[in-house]
């Protein structure tokens, strides 16, 4: 099967990584490393298998655009296309899409300062991983949420594992 990123140089990103975790889990990567660059190279190995989103409010709607709904800058959830969608999801709003796919009351009170990452695996689910935006300032606290989400790209999980991951 070919494989849609360098499957290589993604596990060599999360052993760089992963190196620099310390016994409590947290990690301690040289301050000069930003946050986009890292991001910017774990794009590089994994290209589209990795989105970042600094607004989580906005996912929600890219995803309904690139399955072909017709979403406004501005949706409104009970109108058009952004309601066809929800209910594709057999939910009413935005609220519910996210808690469908594994944001909890904790996230949801904090939802507008929350950024999300949305990473595919090789057999083409998405998951979500909610990213505080504090935690996304600095590459040795957004590590962790990187690290998740490369170790879901490099996986092969289903929604008969996990029923937060979807297809679209």
């Amino acid at each position: 099967m070919q494989e849609r990123f360098d499957r290589g140089m993604a596990e060599a990103v999360r052993a760089f990584v992963v190196r620099n975790r310390n016994s409590d889990g947290t990690y301690s990567l040289d301050p000069k490393i930003t946050p986009e660059a890292l991001v910017s190279l774990i794009h590089e190995a994994v290209g589209d298998e990795l989105s970042f989103y600094p607004e989580a409010d906005q996912l929600v709607w890219d995803v309904a655009r690139h399955m072909g709904f017709v979403i406004p800058a501005c949706p409104v959830e009970s109108r058009g296309d952004a309601k066809a969608f929800l209910a594709e999801y057999g939910v009413r709003n935005a609220d519910q899409w996210y808690r469908r796919f594994g944001f909890d009351d904790d996230v949801m009170k904090n939802f507008y300062a929350t950024s999300v990452l949305m990473a595919r695996n090789t057999p083409f689910w998405r998951k979500l991983i909610p990213v505080p935006k504090l935690a996304a300032t600095k590459a040795s606290t957004f590590a962790p949420y990187l690290v998740d989400a490369l170790d879901f790209c490099l996986g092969y999980e289903t929604g008969a594992d996990d029923d937060r991951l979807f297809r679209c």
